[in-house]
């Protein structure tokens, strides 16, 4: 019997959490996976490493070696990741999307997942920082009459936050815990590109953005990322509060939402599948 072939990697972007999922299946935290390849236009301490362990940095994912590779972990911006994922799709590659947000855009999400059709690819979601998508999932089979989000940061975590800056919203002054934002997971998104991709996977495990109300609180008192959702529907309702320790490079983002790439890789290298 033919034993199982390791997925064959490539990694597009080296910051915060691209180095950290570099880390994991370069020290053996992921089995059945081989990382081949990378892609960072940048000078970085990970992209020297890489080379020096021969590994290949390309600046562009065009000049990827298309045939080595199973799979290409996004884990850059919303605007990359629209240049970069139609050609991942069109090489029969499979494409893992760490930016989210960018599926909200109602044409592009629809044209990449009709070109994957066409071509074979799968297109895979983290959970990120938040967990519990598997319940929305299973709610959407039957009704789902809300869904709210309730993200709690702290205020030097929304710096240059889009929504902040054209708000004209003196973080520096907050000295209690307050709402910053109330609205859609659309303009969620282009608000804090770097904070609520999160609504974009509700969105997505949903099948309709319009079930979804996001709210951003800064609060100087926040001694961690806070995530609280409630889905009520035909099931019932589910509350969930996850408190997530900010990642060590990048205050922004959660240290979940890297462990949750890992996550997913290491069930694409298994036989084991979760539903």
């Amino acid at each position: 019997m033919q034993s199982r072939a390791n997925v064959r990697l490539a990694v597009v972007g080296l910051g915060s959490i691209g180095t950290d999922v570099v880390n994991a299946v370069r020290s053996g935290h992921v089995t059945g996976i081989d990382l081949v390849a990378a892609a960072e236009p940048t000078t970085c301490p990970t992209r020297d490493e890489l080379l020096e362990a021969d590994i290949p940095v390309y600046e562009h994912v065009q000049d990827f070696p298309w045939h080595q590779l199973d799979l290409v972990l996004e884990a850059t911006s919303q605007s990359v990741l629209r240049e970069i994922a139609p050609q991942v799709v069109r090489e029969g590659v499979d494409l893992v999307i760490l930016s989210a947000g960018a599926t909200l855009d109602i044409e592009f999400l629809p044209a990449l997942l009709e070109l994957a059709d066409q071509t074979g690819s799968k297109i895979w979601f983290p959970s990120g920082a938040i967990g519990a998508l598997d319940v929305v999932r299973a709610a959407s089979v039957g009704d789902i009459e809300s869904i709210t989000l309730t993200t709690t940061k702290h205020p030097s975590a929304l710096t240059n936050a889009p929504h902040i800056e054209n708000s004209n919203i003196d973080l520096d002054s907050i000295s209690s815990r307050q709402e910053v934002f109330a609205g859609g997971p659309a303009a969620a998104v282009r608000g804090f590109p770097q904070n609520v991709n999160v609504a974009a996977l509700l969105s997505l495990a949903a099948g309709n953005p319009d079930q979804v109300h996001v709210r951003v609180i800064a609060d100087p008192n926040a001694p961690v990322n806070v995530h609280e959702i409630v889905v009520r529907g035909s099931f019932g309702t589910m509350a969930i509060r996850l408190e997530n320790e900010p990642s060590s490079t990048n205050p922004k983002t959660s240290a979940l939402a890297a462990q949750s790439v890992v996550a997913l890789l290491r069930q694409l290298g298994s036989a084991q599948r979760f539903g």
